[in-house]
């Protein structure tokens, strides 16, 4: 009986966990559009303009530049990728250091997928 509980009460909070990463999912993916991330960035590599969500990840999975990514998503600029050049702040949506952990949180949670 115990055990049942147990499963039971595990298996729903597996169940939560994963509905809670989907709707933050779902809300970080909503942030991205209308900070206009998706003009140029994309979740696969396909995008032309700059660098996939998944390259990014990859590129700076378990390193230290998290704050380095929050300042770039930020203020824009270039010389960060290549020869790709993120918009100047002014020249987008406004995000603020809140939104730019939000959004770098999400992008470097791609490298453990």
């Amino acid at each position: 009986m115990k055990t049942t509980v147990l499963v039971m009460t595990l298996g729903g909070l597996l169940l939560g966990a994963a509905s809670a990463a989907a709707d933050m999912h779902a809300e970080t993916m909503a942030l991205a559009e209308e900070k206009q991330c998706l003009s140029c960035h994309a979740r696969d590599d396909d995008t032309p303009r700059a660098p996939g969500f998944n390259s990014i990840a990859a590129k700076y999975a378990g390193s230290e530049m998290h704050d380095y990514l929050v300042e770039v998503v930020m203020s824009g600029g270039e010389e960060h990728w290549g020869s790709a050049t993120m918009p100047e702040a002014g020249e987008r949506p406004e995000v603020s250091q809140a939104e730019a952990e939000q959004l770098v949180d999400w992008i470097l949670s791609k490298a453990m997928e």
